[in-house]
């Protein structure tokens, strides 16, 4: 029984390109994959809580007159729940003088699980084309304003700043379809090593979605950037600089929550905790109805097996028909799932058998293996492999469906002597009911903690809990 590590995915999430339109043409058939000469790069070393993991670099040339190609290379080497991983990621992207970008590709892999991406602009709307699984998933989003740079802080580094001076940018996450808003201050300027000499830096603190990124730039370069949550470090190295990276710690240990002792923790009795850590509460979702209650960060988890049962099929409330449709990365209007979903689900009594059939077929089908990668219902259905993301998400999708409301919870639970970063399904059968298909567990125990519910742009908050968050759990006897 092992939970997925969460914060893996938005880990990788924090360094994939954030895109943005600029031009207006679309890619080309021959793709991005053009040789130009006196590239410019910039490479450095990763590191995680003081743990070196691999390398990331950029290449920046020129394109044409007035455009550029950047690419974008990541080669890490983690730790996952015992599971070694390398991880591979390759963007190359064409933008204009200014970062604003036109078209990019990225492919990405952790040698389990394969994941490619490409998104280019039309007038005002960006479209991005993820593939998985031999299926290719189209998400369009509304541009609003001209500039969305295709990494945030290599455009910050090209630009002239003021001691707190503060900027924000549109970007788009390409992993998820969205456009979120980031923020860039100028926090003042520092002496930094660079290659051996010594610059003065402009000291920059860009946050997004709950991470908060300290970036030393220095005439168009970045020197250095340090994510606190996570501590990870990435620092300057020379280009040639290279060889295997072979990490030494667990990513699930180093990330794990301190807590007090829990009790026979996977009981489903009521449990009550006080979340603690220099944390915004206020933009967490703590209290879930029927199943999660929360006063300020003291919350109080009540899941259970459901008493109020519908038929099956059952009828939907209006409110909650919006669970019942697919997105980009639930497919749940997929003719294989839907088919699965319809053979798994025929002859049940009611809702809440549908709902432990389904959860039955993943916990049994799926293999455990911790992934880092985008976690696509079809993937899982076609490989039938993945940690919690890929169990939830396979679930959340034939629950779908199968005509059952269904939700993506992301938190934590105890596991080992410790709290950690987990996702867990939960199905309306009549009232809500989180399930755990990880953990073999029709009624999710009562040390599943829901910070947020929803798809990956929900889930990004999770990053501001990381590395500040401790629990107690309150003796209510």
């Amino acid at each position: 029984m092992k939970p997925g590590l969460l914060a893996l995915i938005v880990l990788v999430l924090l360094i994939l390109p954030l895109v943005a339109g600029g031009c207006a043409d679309e890619a080309s058939e021959t793709g991005l994959s053009i040789t130009v000469a006196d590239a410019s790069t910039q490479k450095f070393a990763v590191s995680i809580q003081g743990d070196d993991v691999g390398y990331m670099q950029l290449d920046i040339c020129d394109h044409g007159t007035d455009s550029l190609l950047i690419t974008q290379t990541i080669n890490w080497n983690m730790i996952l729940m015992g599971n070694r991983r390398d991880i591979e990621m390759t963007m190359t992207a064409v933008s204009d003088l200014e970062f604003n970008l036109g078209r990019m590709e990225m492919h990405m892999s952790d040698g389990s699980a394969d994941i490619d991406i490409r998104a280019f602009r039309q007038d005002s709307i960006l479209i991005t084309e993820i593939g998985t699984a031999g299926r290719v998933i189209e998400n369009s989003t509304v541009i609003e304003g001209d500039y969305l740079p295709v990494l945030v802080d290599l455009a910050c580094a090209s630009m002239e700043w003021t001691e707190g001076q503060e900027r924000t940018f549109q970007s788009f996450d390409p992993a998820s379809g969205i456009i979120l808003s980031s923020t860039a201050v100028c926090e003042g300027y520092e002496e930094v090593p660079l290659l051996g000499d010594t610059v003065n830096s402009t000291r920059l603190k860009l946050s997004q979605m709950g991470t908060k990124n300290t970036v030393w730039v220095f005439e168009g370069q970045i020197i250095r950037e340090f994510e606190e949550g996570l501590a990870m470090d990435m620092t300057r190295v020379p280009p040639e600089q290279g060889g295997d990276i072979v990490a030494n710690r667990d990513l699930y240990e180093v990330f794990a929550v301190s807590s007090t002792p829990i009790r026979d923790p996977r009981s489903t009795e009521s449990r009550t905790f006080v979340l603690q850590g220099e944390i915004d509460w206020s933009q967490f979702q703590l209290s879930i109805p029927g199943v999660q209650t929360a006063s300020g960060c003291t919350v109080t988890v009540s899941n259970d097996v459901p008493d109020d049962i519908v038929p099956y099929p059952p009828v939907v409330p209006q409110e909650l028909e919006v669970y019942t449709m697919p997105e980009s990365m639930i497919q749940s209007d997929d003719s294989v799932i839907v088919e699965k979903a319809a053979s798994l689900t025929d002859g049940s009594a009611d809702s809440w058998e549908a709902a432990r059939r389904i959860m039955s077929f993943v916990d049994v089908s799926v293999e455990n293996s911790p992934t880092v990668s985008l976690p696509s219902a079809v993937d899982v259905m076609e490989n039938l492999r993945g940690d919690c993301n890929e169990h939830t998400i396979l679930t959340v999708a034939l629950a779908r469906a199968a005509g059952l409301p269904a939700r993506i919870c992301a938190g934590i639970v105890y596991l080992n002597g410790s709290f950690g970063y987990h996702a867990w399904p939960m199905i309306w059968v009549g009232e809500w009911v989180e399930m755990d298909p990880t953990f073999s567990q029709y009624v999710a125990d009562g040390t599943h903690v829901i910070l947020a519910t929803g798809d990956l742009e929900s889930q990004y908050v999770v990053n501001s809990a990381i590395g500040r968050l401790s629990i107690i759990e309150l003796d209510t006897n």
